[in-house]
């Protein structure tokens, strides 16, 4: 138990640091390096312990950590593609993909664009029983030129075959 919460201490250590390595890089005179996707996880049981929250990038794939209360973090590098998958035993698996490569065109998008917020909403398996989301339920992405927002939904279900 007492390894599990310094465990946990540690990585919201780094996760704080990490999350201000953008403000940072910035306070240097140069656009932030990352990319900062953080959020609420919404699920019915309200427990999150089960969780699993993967990012996979081209030349990588690991964990995030997911805190008790729901709150996750992600972090991309500007001009990476990312899909973040939330798992948990007993919900559909929901997929998002990130495009970061057009994020920093300018210091007004990097101060707007530094920290990105959304928030994942799981649905029981039992409210939709043998179906399955048909690829990523949205992307969240940024218009080249300008580096505004650019969000995508796309919630289509299909039968989960054995």
């Amino acid at each position: 138990m007492n390894t599990n919460i310094h465990h946990r201490i540690v990585v919201i250590a780094l996760m704080a640091v990490s999350t201000m390595s953008p403000v940072l890089a910035e306070a240097d005179g140069g656009l932030p390096d990352d990319v900062v996707f953080t959020g609420w996880l919404r699920v019915e049981d309200r427990d999150v312990d089960d969780l699993i929250l993967v990012v996979e990038m081209a030349e990588s794939c690991h964990y995030a950590e997911v805190l008790p209360n729901g709150r996750f973090i992600a972090i991309v590098p500007v001009g990476s593609q990312a899909r973040l998958t939330f798992a948990k035993p007993g919900y559909l698996t929901k997929e998002v993909d990130l495009d970061t490569r057009h994020s920093m065109p300018s210091r007004k998008a990097a101060r707007a664009n530094r920290t990105v917020k959304f928030d994942v909403v799981l649905e029981p398996k039992e409210s939709r029983l043998g179906r399955k989301y048909d690829g990523p339920v949205g992307t969240l992405g940024f218009h080249k030129g300008t580096g505004s927002t650019r969000v995508r939904h796309t919630m289509n279900v299909v039968a989960d075959l054995p």
